[in-house]
This record gives C-alpha cells, structure tokens and sequence, in this order.
C-alpha cells in the first residue's frame, strides 16, 4: 500500500520501489542488506527503512549509515571517513596552481609600478590603435557610438557580414526567450509544491517518505500527465523553431540582398578576368618605350568591346613563396612613410636594456617582439628594424626590388570600371582573344578589396583540398593529444569517484564545484585551442577571399567542439552511476523514474551552466581588455629598448571574427538536449541561456566597436552556412519529441550492449527522426528558401565617388600592385597598401586613380567616460524636465485662476448678450412673413 509503514514482523524493513514514483516495498533484513540493487545499503533500525551507507568510499557501514567499518580499495579509512589516495596528488595540483598564482599576481603589480620611461612610444601605440579600429569615416573619422545599433544600422567599414552576424545572435537571444517562456509555462502548470519535492529528491532520501505520504490523488494525476504535457510543449517547440528557422533565412538571405543593392561598394565595379598567360616581373624598371604588365592589360580591355569604361586593372600575382617577403616589402615602406610624417628621423637602435637575472628567460621580450640587442643577427635586424630601416640610404626604386624579378602572374587579373553599370554591361560582353590566342574568362567575385586573400590565387583547387584534408587530421590529432594530457586524467579522477557510494554528497560539496570550476577552464582552454588550430588550418588552405577561409573555420570549429562536447556528455553518462548506487536505481529505473530525470537534468546543466555557455564568454572580455591592453601598455611604457613601431604592433587590436556562429549553435544543441529528459526546470536553464546571450550580444557589440580593427565581411556566405548549421539544433528537438512520443524514459527494458538495439527499436525511430529532419531541412534551404528572395537593382553610382570615402580600392589592397606602383612605376604619391590604422597615408592621385585622402581623427573616448558622458546627459535632461515641471506647478494656481476668469467673463458676455440676440431673431422672422404674403397675392 503507497505511502504505508504498516510491514509485518517477517519483512519488517521497508524499502523504495526505484521503477515507479512513491512505491514501497516490505522486505527482510537479509534482502535489505543484500539488495543487488542498493550497494552497500543497510537496515536503519530507527527508521524502518533499508537506507544507504552514506560514506563517500565506504565499503560496509555499521549499524548507522554515518559510520563506515572498512573502506573500498583506493581509499584510506581515517578518524572514520575513507579519503582517497589521489587526495595528495590534487594538493599537489592546488599548490603549483597556488604558487603560479601568486607569482603571476606579484609580477602584475610590480609591473604596473614600474617607473614610466617610453611614454612616447605608449601614445603613438595607443593613437595607431584608435586608428585601427572601425571609423566612422565622413567629416570627421570618429568611433561608432555604443548604442549604435548593428542589427538595422549598415556600418559600410563592416560590411552586410557583420550586420547579417548580429542579426542572427539576436534572434537566438528571442528563440531562448520563447523557449524559456514556453517551458516556464509548462513549468507552473506542475509547479505544485508536494510534486515538486518529491521529484527533486533521490529514492533513498530521508525525507521522500514523508513527501510522498503529503501526494494527493490530484498530485498523482498531475505526476502522470506531466509527461504528455511536456510532450506538447516539446512539439510545440521543435514547431515553432523549424518553421522560425526557415523564415529567418529567408529575412537573412533578403537583407543582405537589399542591403547590397542599397550600399555601392568598391564590389560593384570589379570582374575578374581569367586566362592570360603567367608572366614574370621583367625588369626591375620599365626600359625606354617598353609599357608594363598593367598598362598593356588595360589597354586591351580598353580596345575591346568595353572600350572607355574600364578605369584600371589588378594583377594577381602568384605569392605561394614569397608572401610573407612581400608583406615585409610594403610594410618597411609604410613604416619608413610613418616615420618620415611623425618627423623623428632615421631609426634608432635602442639602448641594450640591463636585465637584473640574464640567467632566466626574458619572457617580456618575447612577449613585445623585441629581439636582444646587438649588432645584427641573421635577418639582418637591428634592435627589431631592419638595417635598411635603420639607414638614411635610399628604400626607392629599382635596387629594392631586386629579389621579386622572378615573380609570376596567376593569369588573372582584376578589371575595376567607371560606373557600376558598366560593369554589368560588361558581364554580358564576350572579350576577344588576348594576343589573339588566349582566351579570356569573365566572372564576378562576390568579395570587397579588403576580403581577397591575394596569395591564395597561386594555389590550385587540389591544392587546397588537400591542405583541407590534412588540417582535419591536424585538428583530430591535436584533440586526442588533449584528451591524453589534459582531459585523460580529469576523466579518471572523475570515474573514480562516480564508481563509488556517497559520491553525489561529495559533488554536491565544496569538491563537486571545484571540480566543477575546473571542468569549466578546461572546457574553455580545450576551445581556445580548437579555435586557434582551425584558423591556422583555415590560413594554410589558403583561400581567395577570407569569406570561404571563415566559412572552413567555423565549420570545423563547430565540428571539434561538437565532438569535445559529446565525450563531454559521455563523461556524464558514466557519472550517472554514482547517483544509481546513491539511489538504488538500476538501469531501467535510471531512465523510468521522473526522479533519475532530475537528477540527469543537474547533472547536465552542472555542465552547461556556467562551465559552458557562460564562462568563456565572461573570461574572454578580461583576455582582451586586460592582458591584450593594460598589461602590454605597462610593459611597453616601462621599457625603453621597445620602438614606436614595435609598440604599435604590440598594442594593435585583434581583427573581428565570425565564430560566434559556432559558439551559439553549440550551446543550442546543449540545451536542446535537455528535451531528452523531463523536468519542471527546463525553463531554468534556458533562462540561463538568455543570461548568455545578453552577454554575447552587449560583449561582440562592444567588441566590434571599440575593441577590434576595422574588419570587412562583404558576403552573405558564412550566414548562409550557419542556416545549414541550424539544422542541427532543430534535429536535437526532432529526436527529443520522438523519444517521449515513443514512451520517453518507460521505453528502455535493457542496456546490454548486444540487446539494446534488438529489443528496442524506439531508438532507432529516434534516429531516423533526426535524419529525417536533417534531409527536410537541408533541401528547403537549398531550393525552397531562395525562392522567396527577389533580386534588386543596384542605384547606379561611379568609382570615383565611392573611392573618395573608401580607404580600401583594388589597387591598394593588392600589395604587388603598391610595390611595383613605388618602385617600378615610381609613382608619386604612389599607392600604398590599405592597413588598419594607416588610412592617413594615403595621398590624392589622379593619374593612378587614388581619390581618398583621411580626414581628421577625433580622439576616442574611454568606455566610462561615456558612460559618465551620457549618465551626465541623462541627468542635465532630468533636471531641465524637473525644472519645467517645477514651474508648471508652481504657476498652476494663477494659470487657473486666468482660465476660470476668461471662462466666467464669457458666460456672463454671453448671458447678456442673449435678449438683444433672441429679439434679433423675431423681429427677423417677422419682417420676412409679409414679404412672403405679398408675394402670394400678386401670384393670385
């Protein structure tokens, strides 16, 4: 009988039912002791009720469950509790950990001590990082403000990129609202405090008896229709995200098609042509009558069909050897221009700076790129310049070059036109043969100046997809060494312990949030190293435009954390087991009884919540404004061997990146995973879910803005890949309906390996639920979708006036097209290459088709003086409000005592004037009736 004490003397001893909710069951003291289900349980006389030795790694209780006899293997029985050998190995661990702590925390305030000597290099490093960031560049180049609204504001230094980016994690952030509201809903439907209780506890609990004695008729009811009340909602769910889903792609795929219509860009008056013959240098200088590469390019577009209206030519070169040659090239020349504006004079070599123990090694110098003094070294490299940057001799001509004569073209080449409509004329104008013999191919590139990768048109596609393919296995390998080093033996410790009986009141203790704390900085670093390894991949495949390069990243970026995150999950299935001996539960109970449901939904969200989906994001603001700001300026400040340039260098923000695609996808599925379980806390977490997004939203907001270098994504293409990447949140929520619809967790009989998918078949509808979405979704994306998108005209503008706003033209972003423009043309003012930060180098020069020139810089502001800025708006605009509201009250009495006066003067005015206009009136009515006789009788 439920809830009853009343056992007979035989089977005197009550013990919990695990399969059902709130079900007992009289046994002797003999199968109390010796339940198979229940490791070492004993019978609690007090009670009456076979309890659990509450130990943690104990072996057999005593007559009470506090009080342990002999403990397991592994475990050392000490003033009666059994602590683990591993113990001294972790003091070990929080020592070493302690000692780095303290002597990261020692250097830190020396360092900020230290006494200021190279103030001159910390301000031309802080002025070159307000330059770089991302300007608004009109009257006046001046940072964006703060609230600022990137998801309807197009920011043109962005590109249709990034407001495609924050569009798509604001619609995250109202997909979890919705879902939080829906469940919480759900939630308080069965919100019941008896219920509630009783589901929250383990079977084995002191207290669940006297919870279940307190169930009504009614709790039960609710107990048994809380499944398909959950089964609704999770269907309502997976509904409403598959049909939202759809209809943001297309809201996404029309934006950027409005948008790029709407916005000239330096994209609207390029082709590139392809089918020309590799060709070298030449001469380091132009002979006598002999025209360049450029000018005979032009010349023949110029005398084909579409005559005039091409304005220049951008040859890709093959830089598959000698890129890094070339970037040095043109950046030696851009310092070399700097240097010469700021007026210091030839470089110096910086005084050899005295180090107090030369026997360890000098960590801020590797830190500030800062080589050891001396007269060279095998770069020839003096103090970090080059010898050549150090000398007053001349960097100009034809002697600079002389390395590059071997260089060779790709056979392809950028054709920009006057107008936005001769380009599109063109698209449709076939070209004659090149020298008569070679074809030429003509296609548009979907791509900004600033978003080509000009070394990647060297690389063949079998090239690249063989750098694909060994980057995959790259980034396999480098997971598996993590998960021997680091998570390997965390993995271990953890097993250890969930092997054992009390070790739930262990991880509910101090231990279980270290460890906790712990999973979480290794779930961070294991991703910081997953996203570093897939753009380094991502740059050796080298791509044409940094669309597709971002496009493989996040890809494979989702793909590892993906598969770190399922081992993750893995983890915790093991660490179910502890509960299972905690509770008596076997495994068919482990998934039947709505209690083990609770307990896997802790379990989980202990995972995600905050390891997961909120603590890298609340380390990363401190990764970039800390150590990337504060701790280099310091550094720099108080050294004087560190150079303007190299300071620059150091201080210069990180470019802005698109990953956040995979970040938030990763936490959907997650938290879609728990739809696989029932508990009326569903809506906890993904309330949680909201926290972190508003983070990642106000965090990349802020970031974008004010603490990343102006970084342009011109294509939809890495949207595009994160609606296909959707599919598999929306799949998770496909299978978690099938499973309850299926019979949820009464459907599992048995784990066997080799009988689980035998005798259940559930689970295979399960999977095929997911393929099933996963093919549905696939193909309406790819023939559906695009349907509803409608092509837009672009509004019809010229090169000139889009290159006179924009720092970045296909000239000046090609960094052969600038050497060869300052050293085999000698062009003056030549064109330079297109840099964050640089944009005031750049000179006005017709004949070359450069019309940009900056114009002045307004000094950024620090973020808490804004915020003091606007706070001190806000309350000028109060007070002046208060201040009118003031007089309006104080003057209130008078106005009212005008208005009741005027309103008087009139009634009176009125009141007297009524007789004179009543006998108006008659006297009016009467003269017109005898007029009227009159009129009567001559009728007659």
């Amino acid at each position: 009988e439920r809830g009853s004490r009343g056992c007979p003397s035989q089977c005197r001893f009550m013990r919990y039912d695990p399969h059902l909710v709130c079900r007992y069951r009289c046994v002797t003291e003999a199968q109390c002791v010796s339940n198979p289900d229940m490791p070492s349980s004993i019978a609690d006389l007090e009670s009456g009720m076979c309890t659990l030795c509450k130990v943690s790694g104990c072996e057999k209780c005593a007559a009470s469950a506090n009080k342990c006899l002999t403990c397991k293997a592994g475990f050392d029985f000490i003033e009666g509790a059994c602590l683990p050998h591993s113990r001294w190995g972790w003091r070990i661990v929080y020592a070493v950990l302690g000692v780095l702590l303290v002597a990261v925390l020692v250097w830190l305030i020396q360092l900020a001590w230290r006494p200021v000597v190279n103030q001159e290099a910390l301000d031309a490093a802080v002025l070159h990082r307000s330059l770089s960031k991302t300007l608004h560049d009109e009257e006046r180049r001046r940072p964006y403000p703060l609230h600022t609204n990137v998801c309807t504001e197009f920011i043109p230094e962005g590109g249709t990129g990034v407001l495609l980016h924050f569009r798509f994690e604001h619609a995250a952030l109202h997909w979890t609202f919705f879902v939080a509201v829906v469940m919480g809903c759900v939630a308080l439907m069965h919100n019941r405090f008896q219920v509630v209780e009783v589901v929250q506890l383990a079977p084995s609990h002191e207290e669940v008896y006297e919870s279940c004695m307190a169930l009504d008729v009614e709790d039960q009811a609710d107990l048994n229709t809380m499944r398909m009340h959950f089964l609704y909602a999770t269907a309502f769910v997976y509904v409403a995200s598959f049909v939202g889903v759809l209809l943001f792609a297309i809201s996404q795929r029309r934006t950027f098609v409005e948008t790029d219509a709407r916005a000239a860009t330096m994209n609207d008056f390029a082709l590139f042509c392809s089918g020309f013959p590799h060709e070298t240098w030449g001469p380091v200088e132009p002979q006598e009558g002999e025209v360049g590469l450029e000018d005979e390019y032009t010349q023949f577009f110029r005398d084909s069909p579409w005559g005039d209206s091409v304005l220049g030519v951008s040859v890709a070169w093959d830089l598959t050897d000698k890129s890094e040659d070339v970037m040095d090239m043109v950046k030696d020349a851009i310092a070399r221009m700097e240097t010469e504006r700021r007026g210091d004079g030839p470089i110096e070599v910086p005084p050899p700076l005295q180090r107090s123990c030369p026997c360890l090694p000098d960590i801020e110098s590797q830190l500030l790129g800062v080589t050891a003094p001396g007269p060279s070294n095998d770069k020839g490299e003096v103090g970090g310049e080059s010898c050549a940057a150090a000398t007053s001799q001349s960097w100009r001509g034809a002697a600079a070059v002389e390395g590059f004569t071997d260089m060779r073209t790709t056979g392809g080449t950028f054709v920009v036109f006057c107008t936005n409509g001769d380009m599109l004329k063109a698209l449709q104008t076939p070209l004659p043969k090149f020298r008569g013999v070679h074809e030429i191919r003509v296609r548009h590139m979907d791509c900004e100046p600033a978003t080509v990768l000009w070394d990647g048109f060297g690389v063949t596609h079998a090239e690249r997809l063989v750098q694909i393919v060994k980057g995959i296995f790259g980034l396999i390998m480098l997971m598996i060494a993590w998960a021997v080093l680091f998570w390997g033996p965390y993995t271990y410790y953890v097993l250890s312990w969930t092997k054992v009986a009390g070790s739930t009141k262990v991880m509910e203790g101090l231990t279980g949030m270290i460890q906790t704390t712990v999973l979480g900085l290794l779930i961070t670093v294991g991703n910081q190293m997953v996203y570093t390894a897939c753009g380094s991949i991502a740059r050796r495949c080298r791509f044409t435009t940094t669309d597709s390069r971002d496009k493989l990243s996040v890809s494979l970026y989702t793909f590892a954390v993906s598969l770190n995150i399922f081992l993750d999950l893995a983890l915790l299935t093991y660490m179910a087991h502890g509960f299972q001996q905690d509770s008596g539960m076997d495994e068919e109970a482990l998934v039947r009884n709505p209690s083990m449901q609770h307990a896997l939904f802790v379990q989980l969200v202990a995972y995600i919540y905050p390891g997961t989906i909120l603590l890298p994001f609340l380390l990363e603001p401190l990764a970039m404004c800390f150590v990337n700001f504060y701790i280099f300026s310091w550094l720099i400040r108080s050294r004087p061997d560190v150079t303007k340039l190299q300071a620059e260098k150091c201080l210069e923000c990180a470019p802005f990146d698109l990953n956040r695609y995979g970040d938030i996808i990763v936490n959907m599925v997650l938290c879609n995973l728990i739809f696989f379980l029932t508990s009326v806390k569903i809506w906890w977490m993904f309330a949680q879910l909201v926290t972190s997004c508003v983070v990642i939203c106000a965090w990349d907001q802020y970031r974008f803005l004010r603490e990343c270098k102006r970084t342009e994504f011109a294509t939809n293409k890495m949207d595009v890949c994160a609606q296909y990447l959707t599919i598999f949140p929306c799949a998770v929520l496909a299978g978690g309906l099938a499973f309850k619809y299926q019979g949820g967790q009464a459907m599992v009989k048995g784990w066997g390996r080799d009988t689980f998918l035998h005798e259940r078949s559930e689970w295979l509808y399960v999977a095929e639920a997911m393929l099933a979405h996963v093919v549905v979704h696939s193909l309406l994306l790819y023939f559906v979708v695009p349907l509803f998108v409608r092509q837009v005209d672009p509004q019809p503008c010229t090169y000139v006036e889009v290159a006179e706003k924009s720092s970045c033209n296909w000239f000046n972003a090609n960094p052969v097209h600038c050497m060869r423009s300052l050293h085999y043309y000698c062009h003056d003012p030549p064109h330079i290459i297109d840099l964050p930060g640089r944009a005031h180098l750049h000179k006005v020069n017709h004949d070359i088709h450069a019309y940009y020139e900056a114009p002045d810089f307004e000094e950024e502001e620090s973020f808490l003086s804004q915020v003091f800025s606007k706070a001190s708006e806000s309350f000028e605009e109060a007070k002046i409000m208060m201040h009118d509201a003031k007089l309006r009250v104080a003057s209130f009495p008078h106005r009212a005592k005008e208005e009741v006066a005027r309103v008087s003067n009139e009634t009176i005015a009125r009141v007297a004037s009524f007789p004179r206009n009543a006998s108006e009136a008659m006297r009016s009515s009467t003269g017109s009736s005898p007029a009227s006789t009159s009129r009567s009788s001559r009728a007659g």
